[in-house]
């Protein structure tokens, strides 16, 4: 690496304006830092990697989205979206996953499983059903032999479910994030998101539960208020034909053109589509103080059970939840993240260019002393320049430490997420305009008597593991690459211990898989 240097260096060319086609010869700008006098990403931490252990495949071919374990007895239950299957696994031989039973929900068509939890110490386990425009429902099952035990209706949406650390309370993040249009009148409308909490007796049966509205939301700091530019992108039916069509003849004119026509209103904005992305992807503006796009995503529960802490994505803020009041307490704005990116998708890999964006989390975990939450700041508006300026980018590209009493920023990952999947060959370049790696589900423990945390990389297909020994500089320390050549997509990501060793599982769900990571001191060797 030396020798590298300096011949560059002989040259008489600074590191910056070394510039190499990735396509010809495979070299981070995290290396070319060093010719500068930084110090690489590999070189900070090379006592720790994540290896991966085993990869588990389900039988199908997409869906495995979210995995959650039950460490007392090794064993995780793994959500099937696509196929409406409940899998329970054995993760005693962490090197080789295996599956006690298959669980088959006996879903409608119109119904989705999006979510599960294990109960930490019954043989139950928590999954949600998402309906339509429906209300969803919580069903609790037997992990033993699938039986339905007991279930109770939930919100719009349902996306999320957690169980607290003692059993006795199940959250719900219910999103409401499906739309429906009036031709008559002109209008879309989506149902309004919420949070449901569901009280267990001691035999994991239902004994009570609430449904929690988001409160009033009037000129917020979280909120894209003077914002302009961002756009939900949302399947609708809006011809009202029970189909999703690709192209779309909005205005009826006998031909599908690449143009984008007006096709309705939402809470008083126009809303616009193209015809050839057709019903697929109609762009809802998120206008300021709107409640309907209050989405609940997420929920961390702090250690003791009584505050929960729910990511709302659209519009950039974290809900602080009174869990034994059932009440909302308030909003934390998650704000900007501001650093260095690749910014522009064109074969050419350089993280010399500025990014400002929202946020936007997706994933949110608590530390373990339940100080700080930790969010994966993955991004879901879309923007469009309008008068001219451009509008703040969406989605981070970060992983942030936040503090959880005050809600006050304390840090991010910067660039440090690009740069590793860069460093070990996954960075997806194509990607480079939009929200680069993506980080999208995020996990935290202790070990060795610190906190961690791992992150999701859907777009990089891999996992990153961040010391957070100082909350004030998060640290990106490892990558772990997941199995397979084809597009894997981490959703759900769990933490598990064995004889004192550290695991962590990812559900992939483009390519129905679960990958297990073992986390590992040792050399750290990049893979290209």
């Amino acid at each position: 690496m030396l020798i590298f240097c300096d011949k560059i260096q002989a040259l008489g060319l600074s590191a910056t304006e070394i510039i190499l086609k990735k396509t010809t010869f495979l070299l981070s700008t995290v290396l070319l830092s060093a010719c500068a006098g930084n110090t690489p990403l590999e070189a900070e931490s090379p006592r720790w990697r994540m290896q991966a252990d085993c990869l588990y495949f389900s039988g199908r071919d997409q869906g495995t989205e979210i995995i959650s374990v039950q460490q007392s007895s090794l064993r995780a239950v793994l959500s099937n979206f696509k196929t409406g299957e409940a899998d329970i696994l054995d993760l005693s031989r962490p090197e080789k996953i295996t599956r006690i039973n298959r669980f088959d929900l006996g879903l409608q068509k119109s119904e989705e499983f999006t979510s599960a939890a294990f109960h930490p110490s019954l043989n139950v386990f928590a999954g949600v059903i998402d309906t339509g425009l429906e209300r969803g429902r919580l069903e609790i099952r037997s992990s033993d032999d699938g039986t339905l035990l007991d279930r109770v209706e939930v919100g719009f949406g349902p996306d999320a479910v957690v169980i607290s650390k003692d059993g006795g309370v199940v959250l719900v993040a219910n999103e409401g994030e499906d739309f429906s249009y009036d031709k008559q009148t002109g209008e879309f409308f989506s149902a309004e998101g919420s949070i449901s909490i569901i009280r267990l007796d001691k035999s994991g049966r239902i004994k009570a539960n609430a449904n929690i509205e988001l409160a009033e939301v009037m000129h917020r700091e979280g909120f894209v208020v003077a914002e302009k530019g961002h756009f939900l992108e949302r399947e609708i039916d809006w011809d009202g034909d029970g189909k999703i069509s690709k192209k779309t003849d909005f205005d009826a004119n006998g031909v599908i053109e690449n143009k984008k026509v007006k096709i309705g209103r939402f809470e008083g904005a126009d809303v616009y589509a193209n015809e050839n992305k057709g019903e697929a992807k109609i762009l809802i503006p998120v206008a300021a103080d709107s409640k309907t796009l209050l989405e609940p995503e997420y929920i961390a529960l702090s250690p003791d059970g009584k505050r929960a802490y729910v990511t709302l994505q659209e519009t950039n803020e974290v809900a602080e939840v009174d869990v034994e009041n059932g009440r909302v307490l308030g909003y934390f704005n998650m704000g900007i993240a501001e650093h260095g990116a690749d910014r522009k998708a064109n074969g050419w890999v350089e993280f010399n260019q500025s990014v400002m964006a929202l946020r936007e989390p997706d994933g949110i975990a608590l530390t373990p002393d339940g100080h700080y939450f930790v969010t994966a700041d993955e991004g879901d508006t879309d923007t469009e320049t309008l008068d001219g300026d451009e509008p703040l980018q969406s989605g981070g590209r970060t992983v942030s430490v936040f503090d959880a009493k005050t809600g006050d920023f304390v840090a991010d990952t910067g660039n440090q997420l690009d740069e590793i999947t860069f460093a070990h060959g996954v960075y997806p370049d194509r990607r480079s305009n939009k929200k680069g790696a993506e980080p999208e589900g995020v996990v935290s423990f202790e070990m060795e008597g610190q906190a961690w945390a791992v992150a999701g990389m859907e777009r990089a297909d891999a996992l990153v593991l961040i010391s957070l020994a100082n909350p004030k500089q998060p640290k990106v320390v490892a990558l772990g690459k997941i199995p397979g050549e084809e597009s894997r997509s981490p959703e759900g990501i769990a933490h598990f211990e064995r004889n004192g060793e550290h695991y962590v599982l990812s559900a992939n769900e483009m390519n129905g898989t679960v990958a297990c990571f073992k986390i590992m001191q040792g050399e750290l060797k990049l893979e290209h």
